[in-house]
């Protein structure tokens, strides 16, 4: 046998190893893979408290819904935003990055969010006036979403418009 086919063989059989060498490692890291944790999906849950409706003037029909407090929690560092909506419209708004949680206290809104009282049996009931509804929604980045619903009453406003009486002479 010449060198040049010992040669030949030896390369044959090397590249041969390598190649199954590729197989074994490619085969073992599939089976890897299988085991792999699967990323979890993020969650949010709403706490909110009973909120309230009250006069600011008796001079005028203006009322102030009240949050005494409003707590948006996320099951990891992703939590996105909170929103709250009175009557369908959005009031306030509170985004987060790389936070877990969002939240209104009644410190953060000394006055209230500002809405119209109404006139006695706006809503139905001659013991109040306009009943508005109040929704949370809060959202994580990867679009998981929590939303929580309450309606408020708010005291009834009957405008009473004196004149001065006056004389003729």
């Amino acid at each position: 046998m010449s060198a040049f086919s010992k040669r030949s063989r030896f390369r044959a059989v090397y590249w041969g190893l390598l190649g199954l060498i590729g197989v074994v490692l490619a085969l073992g890291v599939q089976g890897d893979r299988a085991h792999a944790a699967l990323p979890q999906a993020s969650s949010v849950s709403i706490n909110m408290s009973n909120p309230s409706c009250v006069q600011v003037s008796q001079a005028n029909g203006v009322c102030a819904i009240q949050l005494p407090y409003l707590v948006a929690s996320g099951s990891d560092p992703s939590f996105s935003r909170l929103e709250v909506l009175v009557n369908g419209k959005l009031r306030l708004y509170e985004g987060g990055f790389f936070e877990s949680i969002g939240y209104f206290t009644y410190q953060m809104l000394p006055g209230g969010l500002k809405v119209v009282c109404g006139k006695p049996n706006a809503s139905g009931n001659p013991d109040y006036g306009k009943i508005y509804p109040v929704t949370v929604n809060a959202y994580m980045a990867d679009g998981a979403s929590a939303s929580d619903s309450m309606n408020v009453a708010c005291p009834a406003f009957e405008a009473r418009i004196f004149l001065p009486s006056i004389k003729k002479k």
